[in-house]
C-alpha cells in the first residue's frame, strides 16, 4: 500500500526522519519496501519557485496559431509575460506558475526562453506536469480563492514522500492511512485521535423513501448500509482530491468515485456508489449469484457466476460482484444526479474464492478478503457523505438503511503481566504494558494483579493472551529485549539417536558425490500409473490433501521417488545429464485416523556417467552394482548388515533390482535400475537411471547404540579363493551368509569376485568365485588350520545351500 506523509500527517505528528519512521515500521512487523520521492525535487528552495498566479490578460501568439501569450500576476511587482500553449488558459483564472531557476518532476530546469519571438518568464503547469495525472488535455484551473505569489505547495503536496508498505495477512485495519498513523502513534508514543466525526447537513427526505435493502445470504453478509444522496452533480475532481488519489497510487476518475477511492485510502472501509435511477425497483438485495448469472463488470468483461459467489443485485438483476468490482449498469455517469451509496461488511473467504475464480482482483477484495471491521462502515459513509456533499453537491437523504446480524460483544482477554515478562524474557513496568496496549486501542481495565483488556473490533487478530503479549513486545522493540541465556535445567542438550543417524546418511551421501535435494511432499494422483504400480500395491493409497494449491499437488506422496524422478527431468531438460542426488524426508501414508501415518525415507537416484573416488574409476557406466555400492556404504557407515534378495517392483527393471532387507530377513527398502518405460514418463528417455529408497527409522534402529573398535592386528591374513557351484537362482548373499557361520570368528571377509554360466558348469547352476580371508588376533595362522577351517566351511555351505566345490 502507497502512503503519502503528508496524508499520514494529517492523523498524526511525524516528528522523526521518514527513513528513521521507515526502519522502526519494519521493525515492528510492517516492513517499508521503499520510500519513494514523487512530484518535484523536495528542497524548500525548489519549491519557491512554483507558486500561484492570476492570468490577468490572454491575446493570440502574432506568429503561432496554438500560443497564447499571457500577463500573469504572481505577487510581484509588476506581473510576467508567460507564452502558454494550453487551449483552456484565458484571463480571470488562477493557475500553477513555476518560475525560471525551478526544477521540474523530470529534472528540467525551468529557464527564460524566446517563443516565436516572444520573451516567457516562466510556465503555466498542467496536472501532468504537476505529477498528478499520465497526461492533460490543459493546464491546472486553482480555486480562485488562493492568492497571486502563495506558494502552491502550501496548497498541495508537490514534493511528497511515499511509503511503499508490505502489510501483513492479519492487519487489514493498517490497510489504510487512518489505521498506518494509528500504528506510528502506537510505535513513536505520540497522540492519536481514536473519537472522529464527519458530520454533514441532512436533507429533508428520509431515506427509505428512495431505496429499500434486503440481506437474503447473512453468512456472506453480515452487514450491509446504504445512503442516498440526491441531486449531485458529476464533474471533475479538484487539484487536491486527484493528487491524494494519484500518489497513493489510484486514477482518477470524477468527484463521485473519486470521495468513494478517497474514504477507501483514508479509512480502508471500501464503499461502492450505484446511479440510483438505475437501481430497478428502487431495491438492493444481497443475495447468492443463480447458476450461470452473467455480469458485464466495470472492466468490460461478461463474467459467468456459480451460486456460492455473492452479489449484490436490485429487483431484476445482479449489479455488483460483491465486494470485488461494480457492474457497468448501475456505474456513476456524467448524468447521474441521485447516488446510492453502499457500506458493507463481506464474508473475507467468500471474497478470496470468488476473486480466484473470476480472476480478478481490486483494492476492496484485497481488503475484504483478510476481514474488516463491521464498525468501521458508519464513519466510512459520515466521510464519503461530507465530501458528496462538499464536492458533488446534493442533500443526503435523512437516515441509513443498516441490515445487520446482531452486534458481537467486544472480546475480553485477560493479561497476567509476570506472563509477559516469563514469555519476553523482560521486567517491564507495569505501567509500560498498560499504556501500549492503550496505544494500540484497546481499553484495558485493572483486575486486581492482571488486566482485562477489552480488543478494538478492528483488531481480530488478538485472540489470546499469548496475542497481547506479542503486541508489547513488539511495540516495546525487539531490539530492546536483553540477550539471555535459556534458564538450565536438569540434564544438557543434544542430538537424538535418530538426529545423529539422519545426519550421518547426509555425510555419507555427500561424501560419495551426491548432492541434497528437496522436493514437493504433494503430487498428483497419476505419478502411481506413471511408476507401474500394480492396482492392489498400498502405495496406491495416497491421502488426499483437503485444499490443494493446484491439481497437481492434491496427494501426499508415498513414495520419495516421483520427486527424485521430476527433479531428473527438470535437470535433463536444462542440459544437466549427470544426476547424482538424493533426498530424507517424509513419506503419508493413510492410518484411519485424523491424520496420516509419516515415515522418513532415505533414498536417491543417479543418472548419467559415474565418477569413482579416483581418476582411473572416472566414466564408470551407471549401473545397479553402483546403486547396490552406495547402499553398501550407508550400511558400512552407520555399522549394519543388509542383505539383497531380487524385487519384484514393477518401476524396477526385472534382474536389475533387490530389495533390501536386514539380517532377520525384515524388509527396509529397495534398489535398482528404473525401468525405462518409467523413465520415458518423466522425459528420461535414453539414459539409464538407478535408484534406491529405505526406511531410515528401520535403518538407523540396526545401528549399534556403542560401535565396537577392532585392534589393528600385527598378524597377517592368510587368503584363498575357492569356487563355488550353486543353483542359478541361489543368492549370491546366501553363500556369503553360510560361509560366515561356518567360519566364525577366524574368518575375516568374504568378496565375490566373478560370476559364471557356461559349458563347464552344469544346467541351472552357477559358479561363484569367492576369495576367503582368515586372521587370528593373537598368532599367525598355520596352513594346517586353515585347510581344516576351509574343509569345515565347504561341508557347512553344502548342507546350507547345497553348493559344491568347482574342480
Amino acid at each position: 500500500m502507497k502512503a503519502p506523509l503528508s496524508w499520514l500527517c494529517e492523523y498524526v505528528s511525524v516528528e522523526i526522519p521518514v527513513e528513521e519512521l521507515a526502519s522502526r515500521l519494519a521493525l515492528t512487523g510492517t516492513e517499508v519496501e521503499r520510500v519513494a520521492q514523487v512530484g518535484v525535487p523536495g528542497d524548500e528552495a525548489n519549491l519557491e519557485y512554483f507558486v500561484v498566479g492570476k492570468v490577468l490578460d490572454r491575446s493570440k501568439h502574432p506568429d503561432a496559431d496554438k500560443l497564447s501569450v499571457c500577463i500573469v500576476d504572481v505577487g510581484e511587482e509588476s506581473p510576467r509575460t508567460i507564452v502558454c500553449g494550453a487551449p483552456n488558459v484565458r484571463a480571470g483564472i488562477t493557475v500553477a506558475v513555476v518560475l525560471p531557476g525551478g526544477i521540474m518532476p523530470d529534472g528540467t530546469v525551468i529557464k527564460d526562453a524566446r517563443l516565436r519571438g516572444i520573451a516567457s518568464a516562466g510556465m503555466i503547469l498542467s496536472e501532468a506536469e504537476l505529477g498528478y495525472a499520465a497526461k492533460s488535455p490543459g493546464i491546472v484551473e486553482l480555486p480562485d480563492s488562493w492568492l497571486a505569489g502563495d506558494l502552491v505547495a502550501d496548497y498541495l503536496p508537490l514534493s511528497e514522500c511515499v511509503l511503499e508498505v508490505e502489510v501483513t495477512p492479519n492487519r487489514p485495519d493498517c490497510l489504510s492511512i487512518r489505521g498506518l498513523a494509528r500504528e506510528i502513534a502506537a510505535i513513536t508514543e505520540v497522540p492519536f485521535e481514536e473519537d472522529i466525526s464527519y458530520p454533514h447537513p441532512w436533507g429533508e427526505r428520509r431515506v427509505d423513501e428512495d431505496v429499500s435493502v434486503e440481506v437474503w445470504a447473512p453468512d456472506l453478509c453480515p452487514r450491509y448500509a446504504a445512503r442516498v444522496i440526491r441531486g449531485i452533480t458529476v464533474a471533475e475532481s479538484p487539484t487536491w482530491l486527484k493528487a491524494r488519489i494519484a500518489q497513493a497510487g489510484m486514477r482518477p476518475v470524477n468527484n463521485a468515485v473519486d470521495v468513494t477511492n478517497y474514504v477507501l485510502w483514508a479509512l480502508g472501509q471500501p464503499l461502492h456508489a450505484f446511479d440510483l435511477q438505475q437501481v430497478r425497483g428502487r431495491k438492493v438485495i444481497a443475495r447468492r449469484a443463480e447458476p450461470g448469472e452473467t455480469l458485464v463488470t466495470l472492466d468490460g468483461e461478461t463474467r459467468t457466476l456459480t451460486e456460492d459467489m455473492l452479489v449484490i443485485a436490485d429487483a431484476e438483476r445482479a449489479s455488483v460482484v460483491a465486494g470485488i468490482m461494480g457492474g457497468m449498469d448501475s456505474e456513476i455517469t456524467d448524468q447521474t444526479t441521485d447516488v446510492l451509496l453502499e457500506g458493507a461488511n463481506f464474508s473475507g473467504p467468500s471474497i478470496m474464492r470468488t476473486s480466484s475464480a473470476l480472476g480478478v482482483r481490486s483494492e476492496a477484495s484485497t481488503r475484504y478478503e483478510k476481514g474488516l471491521d463491521p464498525e468501521l462502515i458508519p464513519l466510512a459513509l459520515d466521510m464519503a457523505c461530507q465530501l458528496m456533499v462538499e464536492l458533488c453537491g446534493g442533500t443526503v437523504s435523512v437516515g441509513t438503511i443498516d441490515v445487520r446480524e446482531p452486534e458481537t460483544p467486544p472480546r475480553v482477554v485477560t493479561l497476567r503481566p509476570a506472563r509477559v515478562d516469563h514469555l519476553l524474557g523482560t521486567t517491564l513496568p507495569v505501567s509500560e504494558m498498560e499504556s501500549i496496549l492503550a496505544r494500540l486501542g484497546c481499553n484495558v481495565r485493572d483486575c486486581g494483579d492482571d488486566f482485562l483488556v477489552s480488543v478494538p473490533s478492528f483488531r481480530r487478530d488478538l485472540e489470546r493472551e499469548v496475542d497481547l503479549i506479542e503486541e508489547v513486545g513488539r511495540i516495546h522493540g525487539v531490539g530492546n529485549i536483553p540477550s539471555t541465556l535459556p534458564p538450565q535445567r536438569s540434564g544438557r542438550g543434544g542430538l537424538s539417536p535418530e538426529q545423529r543417524g539422519v545426519r550421518l546418511l547426509e555425510d555419507l551421501l555427500v561424501g560419495a558425490g551426491l548432492s541434497q535435494v528437496i522436493t514437493y511432499s504433494f503430487g498428483d494422483e497419476r505419478w502411481s500409473d506413471r511408476l507401474r504400480l500394480e492396482p492392489s500395491d498400498a502405495r496406491r493409497k495416497a491421502v488426499r490433501v483437503a485444499n490443494p494449491l493446484s491439481g497437481d499437488q492434491a496427494f501426499m506422496r508415498t513414495m520419495l521417488l516421483p520427486g527424485l524422478l521430476e527433479t531428473a527431468g527438470k535437470n535433463v531438460a536444462t542440459r544437466e545429464e549427470r544426476i547424482h542426488i538424493f533426498e530424507i524426508g517424509r513419506t503419508f501414508h493413510p492410518s484411519g485416523g485424523v491424520l496420516p501415518d509419516e515415515k522418513r525415507r532415505v533414498g536417491f537416484l543417479v543418472a548419467g556417467a559415474w565418477e569413482g573416488d579416483s581418476w582411473s574409476k572416472a566414466g564408470i557406466v551407471t549401473d545397479f552394482f553402483v546403486a547396490k555400492g552406495l547402499t553398501e556404504r550407508l550400511a558400512e557407515g552407520l555399522g549394519v548388515g543388509l542383505n539383497f534378495r531380487p524385487a519384484t517392483e514393477h518401476f524396477l527393471h526385472p534382474g536389475k533390482s533387490a530389495t533390501v532387507e536386514d539380517p532377520s530377513g525384515r524388509p527396509i527398502g529397495w534398489v535398482g535400475e528404473i525401468h525405462p518405460l518409467v523413465l520415458q514418463e518423466y522425459e528420461l528417455r535414453g539414459l539409464t537411471a538407478v535408484a534406491a529408497e529405505l526406511d531410515v527409522e528401520l535403518l538407523i534402529g540396526l545401528r549399534p547404540e556403542t560401535p565396537m573398535f577392532e585392534d589393528l592386528s600385527t598378524f597377517p591374513p592368510v587368503e584363498q579363493d575357492l569356487a563355488l557351484v550353486v543353483d542359478r537362482d541361489l543368492p549370491a548373499a546366501e553363500v556369503v551368509a553360510a560361509l560366515r557361520v561356518a567360519g566364525g570368528g577366524l574368518l575375516e571377509s568374504v568378496q565375490i569376485f566373478d560370476l559364471y554360466e557356461g559349458n563347464q558348469v552344469p544346467p541351472g547352476k552357477k559358479s561363484l568365485a569367492l576369495r576367503l580371508s582368515f586372521r587370528s588376533p593373537d598368532r599367525t595362522l598355520s596352513e594346517a588350520e586353515v585347510n581344516d577351517l576351509r574343509s569345515q566351511m565347504l561341508a557347512a555351505v553344502a548342507s546350507s545351500v547345497g553348493a559344491t566345490l568347482r574342480v
